[in-house]
């Protein structure tokens, strides 16, 4: 992956979040083709790629699906990936999250939130070299475990954090 691009689920109807986010990533692919850094046909396997692996994962409404849908199904759960956020949170609609790791390899990081009507919350695609440190918000229907999955050169990782939310954030 050459570049960063975070993707955030939308719990509205028509998806504009996330086909906002695909149009972004599709820009940056096209930047990338005229500057001859990356050829057509790799640019648009790589739109593919995202577009279909992701689509399973944002369309998943369980935990596990949406996890399984990413490949991390089995993850290891050992204190290698650390995951910063709120104990309590006064408003589900601005949740901050940092994730940040020393794994060898990041290519990935996903933060999905257990109770949320889309558990699939965000994922960037890290280039290689790159610091595998992510910080961003996220909106939270209620009360809930939000997890962080990190693909790394030798496998899937999983941190949680459970939140309490006083007012939710997904409401109409």
């Amino acid at each position: 992956m050459l570049f960063s691009q975070g993707i955030s689920s939308d719990f509205g109807k028509d998806g504009k979040e996330r086909r906002r986010a695909l149009c972004s990533a599709a820009r940056a692919l096209g930047l990338f083709v005229l500057a001859g850094v990356i050829t057509e046909v790799d640019a648009q396997a790589q739109s593919a790629a995202w577009a279909s692996a992701w689509d399973a994962a944002f369309d998943s409404r369980d935990f596990k699906g949406a996890l399984r849908a990413l490949g991390g199904e089995g993850a290891a759960v050992q204190g290698q990936v650390r995951l910063d956020g709120p104990d309590v949170a006064e408003n589900g609609a601005v949740v901050p999250f940092t994730v940040t790791t020393a794994l060898p390899g990041v290519t990935l990081v996903a933060l999905l939130v257990e109770h949320n009507p889309g558990p699939l919350s965000a994922v960037f695609q890290l280039p290689p070299g790159t610091e595998a440190f992510v910080s961003t918000r996220l909106k939270m229907a209620e009360s809930s475990a939000v997890h962080a999955l990190v693909r790394a050169a030798d496998g899937f990782y999983l941190a949680r954090r459970d939140v309490r939310v006083i007012q939710g954030g997904c409401a109409g």
